[in-house]
């Protein structure tokens, strides 16, 4: 009877429950280490490449996507399309093209975006530039350490461009990845983040911040000053006059004699038989627009009732009829 009025008791229920509040505060730890260890290497990442890193001073272009919608005088969407961003907590998530539009003339420049995005390899089709003509600058392209481009899509990294009149650098994580050895050099640049599916099936990009630093005369620094001087050059002790200056004295000169050309004796010129005038090749044929389909630069194809011809290779989509993309198509 002792024993079961002892457990009938209050006393009995403080007992019991420190017990359980210890098994939900150890069940608590387990889901939060849960949940933090397959993140941490994007928590260490964007400690370690932070927004607004004072390496370069002010950005001339950023977005942190603080507001509630995409900034339109910052962005456009691939496709001239409205929809397809949705911003929140800090983030935008788009299924397109990403196109800054303001144009970098200045000759140096560095940008940076840290990128969430599944795509086909190739580093430049998670951020890139686009010249004047709207293409990625002719050149030479060669990997860099391996050629570092994680595509997986499951973690944020870093990617960073730095241009000059001559290269341009593709850099992840603080790896150099990719180097363009520019054709012609110098000419304004635009920025693009870019989806990069394989065009047959849909993805998603998210983007945490983008930032661009620019400079005309050298790599943008944080301190764009004069260069400091060369301690090993002493300077000029300002209690010793300077020396006047002295003028040479004129050195006298010899005319040379004026050479004579023989005149040249007449010759008759040999007939020559013209040449035959050369031959244009005829254009491709052109064939119906249709979706799902690998289009090279030049290509011809008809729609509505007209022929255009492709200007950038590319893998047509539903909705990317030549009517709708000046960018891709042009009129003949």
């Amino acid at each position: 009877m002792v024993h079961q009025a002892r457990h009938s008791t209050d006393t009995s229920k403080w007992w019991f429950r420190p017990r359980a509040l210890a098994a939900v505060a150890v069940a608590a730890t387990g889901l939060t280490v849960a949940i933090w260890l397959p993140s941490r290497d994007d928590v260490a990442e964007a400690e370690i490449r932070g927004r607004n890193s004072p390496t370069f001073g002010l950005a001339s272009f950023s977005d942190n996507f603080s507001g509630r919608s995409l900034d339109r005088d910052k962005w456009t969407l691939g496709g001239f399309s409205r929809d397809g961003a949705r911003v929140g907590d800090g983030q935008v998530v788009v299924d397109r093209l990403l196109i800054a539009r303001e144009r970098f003339t200045e000759r140096f420049g560095h940008a940076e975006a840290r990128i969430r995005v599944s795509r086909p390899s190739g580093v430049w089709r998670a951020v890139t530039v686009l010249d004047e003509n709207r293409r990625v600058p002719e050149g030479t392209v060669a990997p860099i350490d391996g050629g570092i481009d994680p595509a997986s899509g499951r973690n944020f990294h870093t990617y960073e461009i730095d241009w000059t009149p001559e290269t341009v650098t593709w850099t992840v994580d603080g790896r150099p990845s990719l180097r363009l050895d520019r054709a012609e050099p110098g000419g304004p640049l635009s920025l693009v983040l870019n989806l990069a599916t394989d065009g047959r099936s849909s993805g998603r990009m998210t983007v945490d911040f983008v930032q661009v630093f620019t400079s005309e005369n050298g790599p943008p620094t944080a301190s764009p000053s004069a260069p400091e001087p060369d301690p090993t050059t002493p300077e000029p002790d300002p209690t010793t006059p300077a020396p006047e200056p002295t003028t040479p004295e004129p050195t006298p000169t010899t005319p040379e004699p004026t050479p004579t050309t023989p005149e040249p004796t007449p010759t008759t010129p040999e007939p020559t038989t013209p040449e035959p005038a050369p031959t244009t090749p005829a254009p491709p044929a052109a064939e119906p627009w249709k979706t799902f389909v690998d289009y090279l630069a030049g290509d011809l194809v008809t729609f509505g009732g007209a022929t255009y011809r492709v200007l950038e290779a590319h893998t047509s989509l539903p909705g990317w009829e030549p009517t709708k993309l000046p960018n891709l198509f042009a009129k003949v």
